[in-house]
């Protein structure tokens, strides 16, 4: 995949004076870029497309006071790319989406945005800022503040108007043509930073007579996070609210995990009173960096067998927290997808082999296939490159179902795996409710709302004085069956009754809605 660039550069000034300046080189970069793809456009005489005599077309994405106008067409430009403009006024953006043949280009004239290139990657972009993005890259992008925001944009080759036409009050069958036209999928939706708590008056529960310092070690993006915002509302109930009476420094590895080791290295060095590590390659790096800052790990698979302590009564050492006892549900979440497919003879399963805790986890699922008499096809994902080739893999050889374990890698790149899922009607078996939420056909294990929750009662206890040693490692007691029933009818399963009846939820609606959890 080609990388991305985001040039932000403070630049003000009237809009009207400044537009033809910025027109023209956006248009020389789109040229340049144009030449760099080995991509010519057909020699065409020159042209002029006036102010205000462009065509104008009201509510494409937001609300219906936004506006987009068609500044150079495909045609005028030599089919190799077109130039619009567009003016969002109440904010907001497009959904979360990929161009599967386009490279595109914005230009910030005024406003501000924020985008996002990748499953991580969120800028603040002012005016000024230019923006190229590779096809085959996940993006989007919010108007953000009050100041009217003014994009220009081009896709390269092709046109971006036909996006546009027609949107006001378009059904969603169009709206999906349309993308398909473009070749554009939707795979989540549109971006949503949220803005930051404004600080409680007053900490519940402990007086702000001292202020701590804890570090994070997060396997995903910088902020918006679902599951961290749960721990640090956690805290927050416990009476640790930051800016008070509490200090977090956030390190975030950005789905790749051999950057935890420096990571925790660096919250040795700030000498941090507690460390939170998120996940199994976390909390073993925090383990290798220091014996003596405590820890507490979250969603942990299997921690005794990953050796980070020595037992779930008795820890030992400096480490405690929760797990996932993921390992141990392998083989029923295995009988429940043959239970919704009695015909099931084949499933793929999709699983980070770099990840020690998934090793273990996978060996409990081909223990539990050999067990019902499935053949498994086996899928290793070592980071966000290898997606792709396990998707292609499935394609070229079908399997019955999908069986994906969800880790730090899994769960950043899920918006891809439940894409890939709808696309090729197959149906998935997953361990959070969350995926069977956001669309896929169904889901078992542990909430992880209680995991992280239960985090917050850990730092709490090692904060007021009590040693990790002597706090015997949780695992969840309660379990969830989520069932997509529009999924299964998209897929045209007809799920038993015995199956129905295990369900906790049964949640509708088939299209992906995925967002960030990390």
């Amino acid at each position: 995949m080609s990388s991305c660039l985001v040039s932000v550069r403070s630049y003000r000034g009237g809009f009207a004076t400044t537009f033809f300046i910025r027109l023209a080189y956006l248009t020389l970069v789109l040229t340049l870029c144009a030449t760099a793809s080995t991509v010519r456009a057909h020699e065409k005489e020159g042209f002029v497309v006036l102010p205000n005599q462009a065509p104008r077309l009201s509510g494409p994405l937001g609300g219906e006071a936004d506006t987009a106008e068609i500044l150079a067409t495909r045609e005028q430009t030599g089919g190799s790319f077109g130039v619009w403009r567009y003016t969002s006024v109440l904010g907001g953006g497009p959904p979360l989406h990929i161009h599967r043949a386009e490279d595109e280009f914005f230009y910030v004239l005024s406003g501000e945005f924020y985008f996002q290139l990748g499953d991580c990657s969120i800028t603040h972009t002012p005016a000024g800022s230019f923006i190229f993005i590779p096809k085959d890259m996940v993006h989007t992008f919010q108007h953000i503040g009050p100041e009217p925001g003014v994009l220009l944009g081009s896709v390269h080759p092709g046109g971006f108007e036909g996006l546009f036409q027609g949107l006001p009050g378009a059904d969603a069958e169009k709206l999906k043509a349309l993308f398909k036209q473009y070749n554009m999928d939707i795979v989540g939706p549109p971006l949503h930073v949220a803005t930051p708590r404004a600080p409680l008056t007053a900490a519940r529960g402990k007086p702000a007579t001292k202020t701590y310092r804890i570090g994070v070690l997060a396997p995903g993006c910088h902020p918006p996070s679902s599951t961290l915002d749960i721990l640090q509302q956690g805290l927050r109930d416990r009476g640790y609210v930051e800016g008070q009476n509490l200090v977090i420094e956030w390190r975030y590895s950005e789905g790749k995990a051999e950057r935890f080791a420096d990571l925790a290295t660096e919250l040795v060095r700030q000498n941090v009173d507690l460390i939170v590590a998120v996940s199994t390659p976390a909390a073993l790096a925090a383990k290798h960096a220091t014996r003596t800052i405590p820890i507490v790990m979250v969603y942990v698979a299997d921690p005794v067998g990953t050796e980070l302590v020595a037992g779930l009564a008795r820890p030992d050492g400096n480490i405690t927290g929760v797990s996932d006892m993921a390992t141990e549900l392998s083989a029923k979440r295995l009988e429940l997808l043959k239970e919704a497919i009695p015909t099931l003879a084949r499933v793929a399963v999709l699983w980070n082999a770099a990840d020690p805790g998934m090793v273990l986890r996978f060996r409990e699922i081909e223990a539990a296939a050999r067990g019902l008499g499935v053949t498994l096809q086996p899928l290793e994902v070592r980071g966000p490159n290898d997606f792709e080739p396990a998707f292609t893999a499935m394609t070229q050889d079908r399997p019955d179902a999908l069986f994906v374990v969800a880790e730090a890698l899994t769960l950043t790149h899920r918006c891809r795996v439940l894409d890939f899922a709808a696309q090729h009607r197959l149906p998935a078996m997953y361990e959070f409710g969350v995926f069977a939420h956001d669309g896929g056909l169904m889901a078992y294990g542990p909430k992880l709302t209680e995991t992280f929750q239960r985090g917050a009662y850990y730092i709490d206890r090692i904060l007021q004085g009590t040693k990790p040693a002597n706090l015997p490692v949780e695992q969840p007691m309660r379990f969830e069956l989520v069932i997509n029933l529009e999924t299964a009818k998209t897929l045209g399963l007809t799920l038993p009754p015995t199956l129905l009846v295990q369900a906790d939820r049964a949640d509708g609606g088939g299209e992906n809605r995925c967002a960030r959890l990390w």
